[in-house]
């Protein structure tokens, strides 16, 4: 595994980074994807007429709460992560991070059994296109919500609290996804393998509902945009880096770049990739929220246990609900 990729510290100022200034972005992005676009400007008679060029896209933007608009610019692909950082009381964290350990149930990915990172509940992506696990999912999914807010107690689980504020801003509202009319699990906790990475990937409920042995309900909108949030609880000693690339290959270009060590067929060769558009080394109470159809890892952490709570929400547009599942 490649190491070699620099850091973005996570002092940058909020200032700096809300501003989108072009040296915020040249550090967080060492080649600009607008560079290869650029046309020098033609000439039509008399008349200079300048190239539309779109706006770089800002690989992370740092603010102090959770906000309308920034939260619309995730959405919108303006921006491809926003960081809160103090998002969660890190001392409660840390004591959250012990209770779930301790309390709640983790294992291995059943569709990724070769990659040492554990979580609470059965996902939606773990059913692949068998029916037997499909009802297992729906059947374990409201008790296994409810097991990971009890492991929390009497703490407010970082999931909770991110769905309150997300309804609290999101004036069309925020509810648990619905494909096929039951309720989906919402929130997970996961926990990292001394010495194990997850490799690059995508997630993509698109690809997860095509597989599904029932099809969607005749309602069911697609997603415009799909984010990953994570609370982060408890840090490694060493390495659990947050990777993330802005490139997002359809399922055919994925395949063509799969890596074929790891069981899993969604696993992306880290040798096809350039530099990320950002690593971010996350501390306890922070939280992230990124365009999770983009390529993204972790890196392999050392010590003690990497522990944090994640959720997906999907977006369909500026006037219709958010979603929210595992």
């Amino acid at each position: 595994m490649n190491n070699a990729h620099s850091t973005l510290p996570v002092h940058y100022s909020s200032e700096l980074l809300l501003q989108e200034q072009p040296k915020a972005i040249a550090k967080a992005l060492p080649s600009s994807p607008i560079a290869a676009n650029v046309v020098m400007p033609s000439q039509l008679g008399s008349k200079t007429v300048k190239p539309e060029v779109p706006p770089a896209k800002i690989p992370l933007r740092t603010a102090s709460k959770l906000a309308l608009q920034d939260l619309r610019d995730l959405c919108e692909g303006k921006i491809l992560a926003l960081y809160i950082p103090g998002f969660y009381s890190a001392e409660t964290a840390q004591q959250l991070s012990q209770q779930l350990i301790h309390h709640a149930q983790f294992e291995r990915y059943f569709r990724a059994p070769d990659i040492g990172v554990q979580r609470t509940g059965m996902t939606f992506f773990e059913t692949n296109g068998s029916n037997e696990m499909l009802l297992r999912y729906y059947d374990e999914a409201l008790p296994g919500t409810q097991a990971l807010r009890a492991a929390c107690a009497p703490l407010l689980s970082p999931i909770d609290r991110l769905r309150l504020e997300l309804g609290d801003i999101w004036l069309d509202g925020v509810s648990i996804e619905n494909a096929h009319g039951r309720p989906m699990l919402a929130g997970i906790g996961r926990v990292f393998e001394n010495g194990f990475e997850l490799p690059p990937h995508q997630d993509i409920l698109a690809r997860d509902l095509r597989d599904a042995t029932l099809a969607p309900l005749d309602n069911h909108q697609p997603l415009k945009r799909q984010l990953s949030t994570n609370v982060y609880l408890q840090p490694a000693d060493e390495g659990g880096e947050l990777e993330v690339w802005d490139l997002s290959p359809s399922f055919q270009e994925q395949q063509a770049i799969r890596d074929e060590e790891f069981a899993y067929e969604g696993i992306v060769d880290r040798a096809t990739l350039p530099e990320p558009a950002f690593v971010l080394s996350p501390q306890p109470g922070d939280l992230i929220l990124f365009d999770s159809g983009c390529i993204h890892a972790v890196r392999a952490s050392q010590g003690r246990a990497r522990v944090s709570m994640s959720l997906f929400l999907g977006y369909r547009g500026a006037n219709r609900p958010l979603t929210y599942w595992n």
